[in-house]
């Protein structure tokens, strides 16, 4: 089996900012400028706020406790094994969301070239797909690559946007930053946490990286805070150019259009937009299998899906699983808004459990806590997962309003199979374990 480098604080910095900047920068930006007008660069800095609260929480477990499949193993060890496996379910079947960034890449590419979107969005997929199939250290070049490019267009968009920002009065005064209301800033602000999350992934990753004790919580906690300057000042660059109805809810291209030459408009496309979707699908691929492959190697599910390719030591079958689950909503043109929200709403569920997980730390593993490189006191451990479990599930509240009576349906019966299951394979689980206790003591 090929042995892998280990991954360093480029490495991570280049996951972890691909994993943040998503979808949501382009479209989401728009619609808080519906929402609370120029108020949006500040709803990008309470986003970060609300991202950075469950974000402590799993910096906090991986210095302690750093590991493959991290979240996974939080939720296991310091909450329960039933409870890990529910994670980890949730975890695969919110991953719908990533054909999300397949097809938003092929409508952004659309605007330059005409494409059969369908087609182009199963293309990104695979190639992804197979880019992580050689393994992470290709996975991770390529994104550190992907994250220049998109900073380099970020950038470019904010320095070309800046100066044609002829009045910055409104940003500081309180009727422009919350002309709807403090609750539609709140909304707002909620909303574009969902541009901020990402960093927390990174803590899958502890066995593959260099003193992940200390270099994990540090980026995971960094990257956040370099995404929340560069979304500032985005912020306001698409609030100040055009008018406040011209842009809002409009995607970020909008305002690119206007600010910058062809060249470098064809750059942001190519280097922002789609490198911004790549790198957030290709993120995804780099980390989804942790946890799942984690699960396998308890008992829950077959140890024949965590089989590791004989050229390149990554687990293929893994990987197909979230490639099958990702391909679903493109192959069978599902709607992706509805992907979306249930997706979301997934996420915010399966969020909330590892971080609640560090509530436990103190009295589950006190020399683990004591060794940290990063330790908060232990008030802290308790206070910042129940903050982080109101937040979460607010924002879960939120992203399920708009579910029908068949989306309830279809979620509810989805988590009665995922608890059931978990009761029954739980009691075989324990009962192989009690069985082979046995059987070493007849043969001692």
């Amino acid at each position: 089996m090929k042995k892998e480098k280990k991954l360093g604080f480029l490495d991570l910095m280049s996951i972890s900012i691909g994993q943040i900047t998503g979808s949501g920068i382009m479209v989401l930006t728009g619609v808080s400028i519906g929402l609370t007008g120029y108020g949006t660069p500040w709803a990008f800095i309470v986003g970060a706020i609300i991202t950075l609260f469950p974000v402590i929480c799993i910096a906090a477990l991986g210095s302690a406790v750093p590991s493959n499949g991290g979240m996974y193993t939080y939720v296991r060890d310091y909450i329960g094994k039933k409870t890990g496996l529910f994670y980890v379910v949730l975890l695969v079947t919110g991953q719908l969301v990533i054909a999300v960034y397949a097809l938003s890449f092929a409508e952004y590419l659309s605007s330059l070239v005409a494409v059969n979107l369908k087609v182009v969005a199963a293309i990104v997929m695979t190639l992804c797909f197979a880019i992580n199939i050689v393994g992470i250290r290709m996975a991770a070049k390529l994104q550190t690559v992907l994250v220049i490019c998109l900073l380099a267009a970020l950038g470019l968009f904010s320095i070309y946007g800046l100066p044609q920002v002829t009045d910055i009065k409104p940003f500081f005064e309180m009727e422009s930053i919350m002309p709807n209301g403090l609750v539609q800033f709140f909304v707002a602000s909620a909303l574009l946490r969902f541009a901020m999350v990402g960093s927390e992934y990174i803590s899958e990753l502890g066995s593959e990286t260099k003193n992940p004790g200390k270099l994990i919580p540090f980026v995971m906690i960094f990257s956040t805070l370099v995404v929340a300057v560069f979304y500032f000042v985005l912020g306001v660059v698409a609030a100040g150019v055009l008018p406040i109805e011209e842009v809002a809810f409009q995607p970020l291209t909008l305002v690119a259009k206007k600010i910058l030459p062809n060249p470098i408009f064809v750059f942001f496309i190519i280097g922002g937009a789609l490198a911004n979707f790549f790198s957030s699908l290709n993120g995804v691929f780099s980390w989804c299998t942790r946890g799942l492959a984690m699960a396998i190697d308890d008992g829950w599910f077959p140890k024949a899906l965590a089989k590791r390719n004989k050229t390149f030591g990554t687990q293929h079958y893994l990987l197909l699983i979230f490639y099958i689950v990702g391909m679903l909503p493109i192959v069978t043109d599902m709607d992706i808004t509805y992907i979306s929200m249930l997706g979301n709403g997934v996420g915010m569920i399966f969020g909330i459990i590892p971080a609640f997980a560090l509530f436990f730390l103190v009295k589950k593993n006190p020399e683990a806590y004591q060794k940290a490189a990063f330790k908060l006191p232990v008030p802290l451990t308790k206070i910042l997962p129940v903050i982080s479990l109101i937040l979460f599930s607010y924002g879960s509240y939120l992203s399920f309003g708009d579910l029908n009576q068949t989306g309830w349906i279809i979620l509810g019966a989805f988590l009665i199979l995922v608890i059931v299951y978990a009761n029954v394979k739980g009691k075989s689980i324990e009962i192989q374990k009690s069985d082979k206790v046995n059987l070493d003591e007849i043969n001692d």
